[in-house]
């Protein structure tokens, strides 16, 4: 099996497998609105988080760390390998730019709060977001806390 598994595309494998679990939990949901339709329109929430695997050592004694995009239901959306925890901010865009946003929420922690990712969330995507905003925007920060 692992022979097999060295030599397809991860990445491919990945989004067939997710693809594949999201419609099957959008069927299930969409039968049981059939019976039970929600009282008001419910916006997709996307969270969007890194985590280095426990126990997922390369040969090179580096551990392996993912960048998830998790559905509000609990299926992964996406979700790509990065080189190191420093490189989830390259990893944001490529990790969502296949998915289709359109009204949704997605969160994501301090590290990734950029402004290039805001513009794409909300020009290129048409979702919406939550940001964590701590020091890591000094000048931006300062004006939120002014805020009532």
């Amino acid at each position: 099996m692992r022979r097999v598994l060295q030599r397809i595309d991860g990445d491919a494998l990945d989004a067939t497998i997710g693809g594949w679990l999201a419609a099957r939990a959008d069927a299930s949901r969409a039968a049981d609105e059939d019976e039970h339709p929600p009282p008001r329109p419910v916006r997709a929430a996307i969270a969007v988080d890194g985590k280095s695997l426990r126990g997922a050592i390369r040969t090179d004694g580096r551990c392996i760390h993912l960048l998830s995009a998790l559905r509000g239901d609990g299926i992964v959306l996406a979700q790509r390998e990065v080189d190191a925890k420093s490189n989830e901010i390259t990893a944001f865009r490529p990790l969502l730019e296949p998915l289709d946003l359109t009204g949704a929420v997605v969160t994501f922690d301090a590290l990734l709060t950029q402004i290039d990712h805001a513009k794409f969330l909300v020009e290129e995507k048409g979702a919406r977001y939550i940001a964590v905003l701590k020091g890591n925007h000094p000048t931006l920060h300062a004006l939120v806390k002014d805020l009532p």
